[in-house]
């Protein structure tokens, strides 16, 4: 069994510029605090939890009263770089969610990453304010911060977190930067490590995944199942890393669109792991997402 994740980009506004960012933020669109509470009464019986998300959630006017309402029926998370977090917003959204903050590198590394000169020292402001909260913080595997692995693993030690180490998915900004993905060659090198840690129990958890022949027989253990991703302008996708539009929240309502959207082959096959899709001659067989997920899909917006 799996926790059902219901991501929802609540607002298209961010003062970031991410080199790998999935949606190619910052874009308009702003999810209301009415349209967002039909959203949650919808998606009851649907899913466990419901991630906020954005751009930067934190910008949105109404973020503290949207925790308060989604803490009610569940566990939530906000995916957050950090800016625009307050003191004053802090104790209102405090012991009802789990803060996930993104990482890119220690220092200038960050900034330049992320484009805006001090991101890291927002960042760190923002850890050391919920030193005794729960959270987690999330990497994505660029090339430039793969020789900085360690000094993450030991910086989220002091902050008492989490750290998430995810794959980078060609999608969004990344198009656009080639120069950050990593070769499938220091993935390789990388990936025994990180399964290490992960086994390890407890700080360090990885969602990166290499393709093999038992996938084939089993399915991948994807992150993904039961997810489903809300755009900042309603549209519904099966992740916030796909092109594919299965509904628009202000034509149908979400319950709708989701009970069609599992009736489909692609949605099915996910649910199983991809297991008869599976392909031994990927390019890269750390990335099975546009390569078999989305060629699933086969959207007109790929």
């Amino acid at each position: 069994m799996y926790a059902r994740f219901l991501e929802i980009e609540i607002t298209g506004t961010c003062p970031y510029r991410c080199k790998h960012c999935y949606g190619s933020f910052p874009k308009p669109g702003e999810l209301s605090f009415e349209k967002l509470c039909e959203i949650f009464n919808d998606a009851r019986d649907h899913f466990d939890a419901v991630i906020v998300s954005g751009g930067e959630p934190f910008l949105h006017p109404r973020i503290a009263g949207i925790v308060r309402r989604a803490a009610r029926e569940y566990v939530v998370f906000i995916t957050t770089s950090g800016f625009g977090l307050t003191d004053e917003i802090l104790d209102t959204i405090r012991n009802r969610c789990i803060l996930v903050f993104g990482l890119d590198g220690i220092g200038s590394t960050h900034d330049e990453y992320r484009g805006y000169p001090g991101a890291f020292d927002r960042l760190m402001r923002s850890l050391d304010l919920t030193r005794d909260l729960p959270k987690e913080i999330i990497v994505t595997l660029w090339k430039g911060v793969l020789p900085q692995i360690d000094n993450i693993v030991e910086l989220a030690e002091q902050y008492n977190a989490i750290v998430h180490f995810n794959g980078l998915i060609p999608v969004g900004n990344a198009k656009k930067h080639p120069e950050i993905m990593p070769d499938p060659q220091e993935l390789e090198m990388l990936y025994p490590k990180l399964i290490a840690l992960k086994k390890q129990g407890g700080a360090v958890i990885t969602d990166l995944h290499k393709v093999t022949a038992k996938d084939g027989l089993q399915g991948i253990e994807l992150f993904c199942k039961g997810r489903f991703n809300i755009t900042p302008s309603g549209d519904v996708r099966p992740c916030e890393f796909h092109y594919a539009v299965l509904g628009n929240i202000f034509d149908r309502s979400l319950r709708t669109i989701l009970d069609q959207a599992r009736k489909t082959p692609a949605l099915q096959s996910r649910e199983q792991g991809f297991r008869d899709h599976i392909r031994l001659d990927l390019k890269n067989p750390f990335e099975y997402h546009t390569t078999i997920c989305h060629n699933l899909f086969r959207s007109p917006k790929q």
